[in-house]
């Protein structure tokens, strides 16, 4: 009878996995959906001896051990998780084909963390379905230059006390789409839901740099039926199945300023 002796056990311990999500896809981190496809990820800040793996919305992390390698079969011992010191890590993500506007991220990796980071749909990316969406362009008041990469807040008042939230960003050249998938049909005698908008920019930013979301600041927006008025939120209704262009009162665009 034949036996077989292992001489070596090669041991590799996962450091964390990051989700890469989709921050349109449900209101609440923990439901939205992965990429479908795997991005383009460049780090800046990481330790030398970090080792990636990318998959489908999502991206494995190790640490290249000292010692890999155990003679002989590896008791429980080893295989053990070794608790480590964790590690700042940041960089930037980026979709090759355009379906997602790119950004920058950092974060604390290290003892088998679940990281996630939210991406956007590009105007390109955004898909409306039958619920429909908004559609436009973001400049500032003050110079009309572009506003890119703003993040967009839109809340539904589907009645009863509820209501629903939606998010889009816009691109370098500030342009967004917004899709209101998951708004319901309109009830019964109702003509429109009211809405309320919100936008998070940076008057510093470049369009030839992408951010971290996180790192916008509240606007105020020049309202669509109020001539030079800039509110935050500004108010405005939607109707299931429209897809609305909306601009400020005397606007070719929606006008944007600090708050």
């Amino acid at each position: 009878m034949n036996t077989l002796k292992i001489l070596e056990t090669n041991i590799l311990h996962a450091s964390d996995v990051i989700y890469w999500l989709d921050g349109t896809s449900a209101e609440n981190q923990v439901d939205m959906m992965r990429l479908p496809y795997a991005i383009e990820l460049s780090l800046s800040v990481r330790p030398t001896n970090l080792q990636l793996m990318h998959t489908a919305g999502k991206t494995a992390l190790w640490r290249r051990p000292t010692e890999s390698m155990i003679n002989g079969i590896a008791s429980e011992a080893d295989l053990a998780f070794p608790v480590s010191a964790t590690y700042p890590l940041a960089g930037s993500v980026l979709d090759l084909n355009g379906r997602y506007n790119p950004r920058t991220f950092s974060l604390t990796a290290g003892n088998l963390g679940r990281q996630v980071v939210e991406l956007y749909p590009s105007p390109y990316g955004t898909r409306f379905g039958v619920s429909g969406g908004l559609t436009g362009t973001l400049r500032f008041s003050t110079n009309s230059n572009s506003v890119p990469w703003a993040l967009l807040t839109l809340e539904v008042a589907t009645g009863l006390s509820g209501t629903l939230t939606f998010r889009a960003q816009a691109d370098a050249k500030g342009d967004f789409g917004l899709s209101m998938t998951r708004l319901p049909p309109l009830p019964e005698g109702v003509d429109f839901y009211n809405a309320e908008l919100r936008v998070a920019a940076l008057s510093t930013a470049d369009a030839d740099t992408p951010l971290d979301p996180a790192d916008l600041l509240s606007m105020k927006l020049g309202e669509l039926d109020n001539d030079n008025t800039f509110s935050n939120p500004i108010g405005l209704t939607v109707v299931p199945g429209e897809i609305k262009l909306i601009r400020s009162m005397n606007k070719d665009h929606l006008a944007v300023q600090p708050s």
